[in-house]
């Protein structure tokens, strides 16, 4: 809508100096007619007195006028088709001007929407291993937790030994220290995969914001290109039909 309104006002300006050129060429014939007669008469009267080649002077006079009219409305003629080429010149190029910028704003805008998308993979693919992480963290966890139980069993074991045997009261003490260390050990363990499994719990939950923030402004900037690709086509396709109409 922007380039058809500047070429418009082009056309408009363009077209407001011809009517002026030719309003004056138009005048400068219909002066010269006025004065042709005026300057026919004069001569007449000026030359009656003299001798009988009076007539062929005043025919000069007249045919010089009309040469004179004949040239300026040739030369308005030609400077009025030297002015419409001059307009159709103009208002085309400017047409390829805007169209050159919508093409190179179309391949800014591709350029831009591939890095997004470049970016959008990546994240992607972060997201993919942080879910591998965090399932095989998972499965540590579980095992962590089984170990814990099967330790905590071996500490009641170990204290129903210590009740019960009293004549292996120190074995007993031996494998109670010992079920405590493996149980403290698991607890730590434990308490280790957690905070892991917290943590990239956390990792994946940034991620997945990233992810659908990316996934966002993909979709913007893939608009905003295919709007610009579409303006370029139209630009495009209006120079085809200007041109195949001219």
């Amino acid at each position: 809508m922007k380039l058809a309104f500047q070429v418009m006002w082009i056309v408009i300006i363009l077209s407001s100096i011809t009517q002026q050129i030719f309003t004056a060429s138009y005048s400068l014939q219909r002066r010269q007619k006025r004065l042709m007669p005026y300057d026919c008469d004069s001569s007449d009267q000026r030359e009656v007195p003299r001798s009988h080649h009076k007539p062929s002077k005043a025919i000069n006079s007249k045919s010089r006028g009309t040469g004179i009219a004949v040239k300026a409305a040739q030369e308005a003629k030609q400077a009025n088709d030297d002015m419409a080429n001059a307009v159709k010149q103009a208002s085309d190029r400017i047409k390829l001007e805007y169209a050159e910028k919508a093409a190179s704003a179309a391949k800014a805008a591709e350029a831009v929407l591939s890095g997004k998308f470049q970016v959008l993979e990546q994240l992607e693919m972060e997201v993919r291993e942080a879910e591998i992480v965090v399932q095989e963290e998972t499965l540590e966890l579980s095992s962590a937790e089984a170990n814990s139980q099967l330790a905590l069993k071996a500490h009641q074991q170990a204290q129903d030994e210590l009740k019960l045997l009293q004549t292996g009261l120190k074995l007993a003490r031996e494998n109670f220290c010992s079920a405590e260390h493996v149980s403290a050990a698991c607890q730590q363990s434990m308490a280790d995969k957690t905070t892991l499994m917290d943590t990239a719990q956390k990792r994946v939950g940034l991620l997945l914001r990233q992810l659908s923030e990316a996934r966002g402004d993909y979709a913007k900037t893939k608009k905003a290109a295919y709007r610009a690709l579409c303006a370029a086509n139209e630009a495009k396709q209006r120079i085809q039909h200007t041109n195949t109409v001219n």
